[in-house]
């Protein structure tokens, strides 16, 4: 089944407002403004670029994304709730993009970003067609080579698979891939493959495709 959905990689519109409410506007966020917490994970761009999760400071519900070189900060950003955790990855990026999964609302989304700069680029909702996901399901969340992210999106009784374009901004292809849980995962040779009740299943990176004909990898002794 093919889906082609754009992410809308725009920015929010700008709504201007008289200057004493913006004053006192700004006055609340300054006072309000959420911190960055704890380390949630760690990603390495290149040898010099990293990055870095973090939970938001004092248990809220949003978290923080940041870029560094070497130990400099290049930019910060705070996202909805960041949907991985430590060793479960849930971004993927680009030479230009970082597409982080989030959960908002109990439903999945992707939360784009330029990779230079952080600004904002744009979302995209996944799993509509089903009722909320299961934060804590088993198995990988996203799965990338760079050029693409392969999605899995969870719920009670089933589970789909997400092929974006990070370049574009769009969705290539979805697939239905029924209850059983989605164990583990990953991109080799121009396929991704999943983990369902011990027997790996092979899709083709470009249409989502199912192949059949992959000899599995021997299971170890």
């Amino acid at each position: 089944m093919t889906a082609r959905r754009r992410l809308g990689w725009l920015g929010p519109a700008i709504v201007i407002v008289g200057l004493a409410a913006g004053a006192v506007m700004i006055w609340f966020m300054v006072r309000s403004r959420p911190t960055a917490g704890e380390v949630i994970d760690t990603f390495q761009i290149d040898p010099q670029a990293t990055i870095i999760v973090r939970h938001e400071a004092g248990g809220g519900e949003r978290s923080f994304v940041e870029v560094r070189v070497g130990d400099e900060v290049q930019w910060q950003a705070m996202v909805p709730h960041y949907a991985g955790k430590k060793g479960v990855p849930a971004l993927a990026w680009s030479e230009a993009s970082l597409a982080i999964r989030v959960v908002r609302d109990k439903r999945a989304e992707i939360f784009a970003v330029a990779l230079r700069d952080g600004t904002k680029l744009g979302a995209m909702h996944l799993g509509t067609e089903h009722g909320e996901i299961d934060p804590d399901a088993p198995g990988p969340i996203t799965l990338t080579d760079h050029l693409r992210s392969y999605e899995i999106v969870s719920g009670d009784g089933w589970h789909q698979l997400v092929g974006v374009d990070l370049r574009l901004g769009i969705a290539l292809w979805k697939k239905e891939l029924g209850p059983l849980p989605v164990t583990d995962g990953g991109v080799e040779g121009g396929l991704v493959w999943v983990v369902q009740g011990g027997n790996r299943r092979y899709f083709r990176v470009f249409s989502g495709a199912e192949d059949a004909t992959v000899t599995p990898p021997p299971k170890p002794l």
